[in-house]
């Protein structure tokens, strides 16, 4: 195989690659990104979030699929403008599913002023470095003391995952006894879900004075656009069709394109080439599911699991995982039938396989999907999204999908 022209920065012996290796693990690292430079996409919901945390008595929930970026982007969202608004101090923190009232808004007070402190701004924020929480106003009172001209933001994430009903109610008075005093503080909560009133059960009561912020899938220009900002960094470059392998692979999550850009970039420089292919993009395939995947095979087993001869659970969970969807990665079941029309390689109607399609929500089956809407009006969706590319990965690889007859991921649309 031809090795690429060498241009400027290209590696000239072991150790460099060895660093170059080094760089492209630290630029696709899969976690919450929190560098704002390499954030890429989401330009709608940043200034959505920045509306928020300017307009006083204003504050935002920003919610959605599990995978889809809401932790790095409240990570990232205010440091576009944080060199410009020197006042800016913003703090986060995990719920936790023990954490009551008075332990969560402790919490997430002493963060803010450790953050203030930590900043060289503690003027800013002059909160007690002794608190005794007990109600919401003992929060809105301790927030009341920051500053006139600070811009503090307390983002609380992962707030599906408290358990405390009460804690949950009393936050919601938190925010709207902080929007009537106008209380110069800005609180982001960020958790899965399809709603407000899923993660807010007192929504009503705080509607006005919320933002929400529904924060979908990535489509494929945000996806290439993480890619090609991290390989502007180093001196790689990918080919087009590996790109859009990867892309189309990701279906609209962040994790699997930083994972398999991430495998594909150390393949190409495994091999001493500067420009990523589609080889490449098979290597990282077979790297995932072979020591990536763990957390995903048993899910996998256990859906499509039978002793039938002849079964056909494996190809409609890759169908379900092809099938075109809306915005919120629905999708019916008469969406199923194209993709599983070409795996089995015969045409098929939805009669074939809706009773797969109604184990697949059941415990036996680890309820791998949940079902939306009215009788004859359903809609499914992986009830773990981050499982759906491992299906599609792990289909092409044991063959029952070649590449040649993949198509390319058809953009969301709304189901009404």
């Amino acid at each position: 195989m031809a090795v690429d022209t060498p241009k400027a920065g290209t590696p000239a012996s072991d150790q460099e690659w060895m660093f170059l290796e080094m760089d492209i693990r630290d630029l696709f690292t899969a976690g919450p990104i929190d560098e704002e430079a390499l954030f890429a996409g989401r330009a709608t919901q940043i200034k959505q979030l920045f509306e928020a945390t300017l307009e006083r008595s204003r504050h935002a929930v920003l919610f959605g699929e599990r995978g889809v970026g809401k932790t790095s982007l409240a990570n990232v969202f205010w440091r576009r403008f944080s060199k410009r608004l020197q006042t800016i101090i913003a703090a986060r923190i995990q719920a936790d599913p023990s954490d009551d009232f008075s332990s969560l808004w402790s919490k997430a007070l002493r963060e803010l002023r450790a953050a203030a402190i930590s900043a060289g701004k503690s003027e800013l924020v002059p909160l007690s470095d002794t608190l005794n929480i007990l109600s919401p106003d003992d929060v809105r009172i301790e927030l009341q003391k920051c500053k006139p001209n600070s811009i503090p933001i307390l983002i609380i994430d992962e707030f599906d995952k408290l358990e405390n009903t009460y804690a949950v109610s009393l936050t919601a008075n938190v925010i709207k006894s902080l929007a009537d005093y106008s209380a110069r503080c800005t609180i982001i909560v960020v958790g899965v879900a399809e709603n407000l009133s899923d993660l807010i059960k007192e929504h009503a009561s705080i509607k006005r004075c919320v933002l929400q912020i529904p924060l979908p899938r990535m489509n494929d220009f945000e996806l290439k656009e993480i890619i090609e900002s991290r390989l502007a960094l180093t001196p790689l470059e990918i080919d087009p069709h590996a790109l859009a392998k990867i892309v189309n692979l990701s279906r609209g999550l962040p994790y699997y394109v930083h994972t398999l850009a991430k495998f594909a970039s150390i393949s190409a420089a495994d091999e001493r080439r500067l420009k990523i292919i589609e080889s490449d993009v098979d290597r990282a395939m077979d790297t995932f599911i072979g020591d990536m995947a763990e957390s995903f095979y048993d899910d996998y087993d256990k859906a499509t699991a039978s002793n039938q001869p002849g079964n056909l659970f494996k190809q409609v969970l890759l169908a379900c995982a092809l099938a075109e969807t809306d915005e919120k990665g629905f999708f019916r079941p008469s969406a199923v039938a194209a993709p599983l029309s070409k795996i089995l390689r015969k045409q098929v109607t939805v009669s074939a396989f809706q009773r797969h399609l109604v184990e697949f929500i059941s415990e036996e089956r680890g309820g791998i999907l949940i079902q939306r809407g009215e009788e004859r009006q359903h809609r499914y969706r992986f009830n773990e999204p981050m499982i759906q590319p491992y299906v599609i990965i792990k289909g092409m690889r044991d063959g029952m999908i070649p590449d040649q007859s993949r198509a390319n991921r058809p953009a969301a649309k709304r189901v009404s």
